[in-house]
Order: C-alpha cells, then structure tokens, then sequence
C-alpha cells in the first residue's frame, strides 16, 4: 500500500503550541464545570453565616472567643462536582480560641457545637455528628462540614487542635496555614516559548483552533488549581472502575500537596511550550514527592508531611503496600490519559476519551456549548468563537467556513 504521509504537511511549533494550548483551554472549561456554581456558591456562603451566627449566638460558644474560616478545597479552589449527585461537601473550621486543649474533653467540643444545633428549629432534622466534624445536610444541595477546633498554645506558628473523638487525642492542623502556603505556589508562572505573532493573535487555524496564551495566574484558577481539579476527578472515576482498588485511592490533601510540589518544581525547571503541557510536568513530577524510609523492621514506610506542621504525615494510613500501589497505579493511568488527549483529531474523539476518564456530565455540557457557538458561527458565516470555548477540530485554511447542517465528525 502506498504511504502517502508526505502529502501531510508536518505540524510546525507554533501549531503543535497553539493545539496544546487549545487542550488546556478545553480542560479549564471542563474545570469550571466541576466547580460549585455561582448561584450555589452564594447560597452556600450565605447559609454558612446564618449557621455561624446561631452558633456565635450561644453563651457558652460566645465566651470561647469563637473564629470561622473555610479549609480544604473550598478556600484553595479546587472544588470538584461530586461524581454522582449534586451535593458538595463544603469544609470549615470553628475555633475556639479561648479553649484550652487541657481544659476541655474532645467530646465537649463536639458537643458544644452538636447540641447547639440540635436545640434549633430548622437545622434539628439536617445535622449529623461525624468522625472529626458536625455536618449539616441541605439535601440535593450541599453539605457544611464544621469541624470544631482549639488553640495550640504549644505551636508558635498558628497550627490548631482538632479532636479525635474515637481516639480520645488532640490532632495538630493547620488549615489557613497550608491555604497560605498553596496559594502563592499556584500563583507562579511558568516560563513559555514565544511563537509567530500571527499564530498569538489567532489569525490562523490548527488543529483545535486558534492559539490560546499560557493562562494567566490572576485569571480564574490557573494551572496548578486546573491539574488538581482534573486529577480528582479522574481518581474519582478510576475508583469507581476499580472497585477492588477503591478504599485505597488517593486522598485529595495527598494529591493536592503533591501537585504543589511539582508544579513549584516543574515551574523553574524549564522552558514550556504550552499550559498543557506543564501540567504533564506537574503529574509527571508527583511521585518524586513521596518519601520512603524502612521501620526497624525493614518495612516501607511512606510520608507525605504536612508542609506546615512537624511531624503530621497525611500518608499515615499507608501501612500497607496496597496504598502506595494503587497511587502508583493511578498515577500511571492519570498521565496515560492526559497525554493521549494530544495525539487525538476531532470532536467526536477527545468527547469520547474525556467522558471514559472524568465522567460524562460535565463533558458533554462543554461540547454541547461549543456545538452552539460553532453552528451558529456557521449560520453567519464566520467562525470566531469567543475564547476559552472555542474548540475547533480540523485544520482549515480561511477564516470563513460555510454553512452546513453536519456536526459532529
């Protein structure tokens, strides 16, 4: 059979850039959709305070010196839509400040705030009393974790006390500490080739569409928030395929510092083409992160500290091998799965390959939009589709492509 891969002109750097760059660009809307709604958002803020007001409304609480603040991916911004459902699980602390940990039971912290919720008209039926945090269920909505908490007098640097109801024990956190210390991290911006001028100011089409720039840091998310989002939702459907594997997939924190490790790396290493591709970077990068040391028995020991506390592994249930070979396992998976995104040409693939690995919802509302902006750009006559939704898939040679009644292929 005759090859006649000649005909196919080679794709040039700025091509290949500009395709990557358009990938991330679909993987950023794709994140948007994974994160709580705007309209959500502001209910969820603002049954928050209604709670924290009934709370801070107990004479018992009020003497505590009472302090609330969002943790986990709430305040880092990197929430993710559950897989199955609507609820979010929104994470905050309440401090006590003036509560000293030799004073007080675990059991009365949690009592404190339980019954205090309990004695109250509207959230008696929705409150649930949890491992480490009082929850209260807004069906089909969300649900508000508030995790008690007491002063560390012991910490100079702020860390806090949560309590273990089951093991009687006060757990060191630092929850703001580790927010402060994510977010000036995901604020770094890695370095970018520079391409053709024509090519940055979209005036030629590639293979997904015009050039998209390396996101900038103060535009909504970024990179790091972006891999994250995508790596959670990718270990939730690969734990759902891999059920005999599930209790032992990767915790969020785990995933989150480890990302923050190597996109930190990643960002002085080198030189990039494209966003998607330091993203590969800062997946490629994570395990380096993971130390591994021998007990006196010559078991594996794995560790995954905490950067702002000493001493608090957040690895500390991987006792087993099992744990770190389901990371690595996942991980293997995780960045298969990204990079064939880049060897993928037309719409109908990369809808494919996105709904296998982060679920269909949320990929089919993103194609679906740009399946609207594309028919109507055709029903002009015209074919610039505002950025970031813009998601072309065949190479072209014009501006203007003629109207059709045929999508999809």
């Amino acid at each position: 059979m005759a090859n006649f891969d000649y005909l196919t002109p080679a794709e040039s750097p700025a091509q290949r850039a500009a395709r990557k760059n358009d990938l991330f660009a679909l993987l950023d809307q794709i994140g948007k959709e994974l994160e709580i709604p705007p309209a959500r958002y502001q209910e969820a803020e603002k049954r928050y305070h209604s709670v924290i007001a009934h709370l801070d409304g107990c004479p018992t609480l009020s003497r505590l010196n009472p302090h609330s603040f969002p943790q986990g991916s709430f305040a880092l911004g990197t929430t993710v839509r559950p897989l199955h459902g609507e609820e979010y699980d929104l994470d905050f602390i309440y401090l006590l400040r003036g509560a000293h940990p030799q004073l007080y039971t675990q059991q009365q912290i949690y009592d404190f705030l339980f019954l205090r919720l309990k004695a109250h008209a509207t959230y008696a039926g929705m409150v649930e009393l949890k491992k480490r945090c009082v929850r209260i269920i807004y069906a089909n909505e969300f649900h508000l974790d508030i995790t008690p908490a007491v002063s560390n007098p012991t910490c100079p640097n702020g860390s806090i006390y949560v309590p273990d109801r089951k093991l009687k024990i006060w757990k060191p956190s630092n929850p703001e500490g580790y927010v402060n210390w994510f977010t000036p991290i995901a604020a770094l911006v890695p370095r970018t080739k520079q391409f053709d001028k024509a090519f940055s100011e979209g005036r030629h089409l590639v293979a997904l569409g015009t050039t998209e720039p390396v996101p900038a840091q103060d535009a909504p998310r970024g990179i790091l928030r972006r891999a994250v989002q995508f790596m959670k939702r990718h270990r939730d459907v690969y734990r759902e395929s891999h059920p005999r594997l599930a209790d032992f997939a990767p915790i969020s924190i785990i995933i989150t510092t480890l990302a923050a490790h190597a996109y930190k790396t990643a960002v002085g290493l080198t030189e990039y083409e494209s966003a998607f591709d330091v993203m590969n970077a800062v997946i490629e990068l994570m395990p380096q992160f993971i130390g591994v040391s021998h007990d006196w028995q010559g078991k594996r020991v794995y560790n995954v500290p905490n950067p702002t506390i000493d001493g608090e592994n957040f690895a500390d249930k991987w006792q087993g091998e099992e744990y770190y070979n389901t990371f690595m396992a996942w991980h293997r998976a995780v960045q298969h799965d990204l990079l064939k995104l880049k060897d993928l040409r037309g719409r109908d693939e990369l809808r494919k390959s996105l709904q296998l690995t982060l679920g269909g919802t949320e990929v089919t509302r993103v194609f679906s939009r740009d399946v609207q902006a594309i028919s109507q750009a055709r029903t002009e006559n015209r074919l610039t589709i505002p950025a970031p939704t813009r998601i072309i898939t065949s190479a072209a040679a014009a501006m203007t492509v003629p109207r059709n009644n045929f999508f999809g292929k």
